[in-house]
């Protein structure tokens, strides 16, 4: 996988797929490859695709204390656009990434065809308690689910544990402090969600307020997790989304 320089930081990227260029930013303690593999392979025939691995996440380098903001973030995504010559891009951003796609709209709306949030997560209360007053306990359970193999740790927990420490207590910082009602994305730009009904966790149907219209596309039956759990029913929806926004 290719990188390129962004803030004097080494960044990991993929590209795959014809058509339509679309930016894919993952979730909290993601990596882009991994994330977005089942999505990309089924799309990949009618849409080009660029995956950004978020500073600290997969290859990607991170800072030795993070203390940067959200909109850094953002500016990382449009370096990227620069990077592979893409004028506009439709964004689409899973979890933590769709905080930071809705975030990149509002910042580079004539970079933007359209920006599309899935699961938005709009971090609760109690996590980010435990981030912030068990650190320590949390950091071994992490590195203890990173030495472990994933049939004992669990799959999703292993994955994460790989995030370096420092980047996953930051973005829930980022998180958690992030305000969907001063984000301010220009009516110019469409701005959609996709929604899990049963989503408990994420508390996305707050992130509405961040686009003055919202274009809300609601999953039945469907928790946090739609990219696995309900891979062709979002394939599907996503599959509509691009196709709309990028004519």
């Amino acid at each position: 996988m290719p990188f390129f320089e962004h803030d004097g930081l080494r960044l990991q990227y993929f590209e795959a797929g014809e058509g339509p260029p679309v930016l894919l930013i993952h979730g909290w303690g993601g990596r882009a490859r991994r994330q977005w593999h089942a999505t990309v392979s089924d799309l990949r025939g009618s849409f080009r695709f660029y995956g950004l691995s978020l500073r600290g996440h997969g290859q990607s380098e991170e800072v030795d204390d993070p203390e940067y903001s959200l909109s850094e973030l953002a500016a990382d995504c449009d370096s990227l656009r620069l990077a592979v010559g893409v004028e506009r891009w439709l964004v689409v951003g899973y979890s933590f990434g769709g905080i930071v796609a809705l975030k990149y709209a509002s910042l580079y709306p004539d970079r933007v065809t359209a920006v599309c949030a899935v699961s938005p997560m709009i971090v609760p209360l109690w996590l980010a308690l435990v981030m912030r007053h068990l650190r320590w306990p949390v950091a071994y359970v992490l590195r203890l689910a990173r030495a472990l193999p994933p049939s004992l740790s669990g799959k999703m927990l292993h994955n994460v544990a790989k995030t370096r420490l420092r980047t996953l207590f930051h973005t829930v910082d980022l998180m958690k402090r992030w305000d969907p009602r001063t984000t301010g994305i220009p009516a110019s730009v469409p701005a959609v969600m996709i929604l899990g009904d049963e989503d408990r966790s994420a508390h996305g149907e707050r992130a509405l307020t961040a686009a003055p219209k919202m274009d809300v596309r609601m999953l039945e039956h469907t928790d946090h997790f739609p990219l696995w759990r309900q891979r062709e029913r979002f394939v599907r929806e996503l599959r509509d989304v691009l196709t709309t926004y990028s004519r």
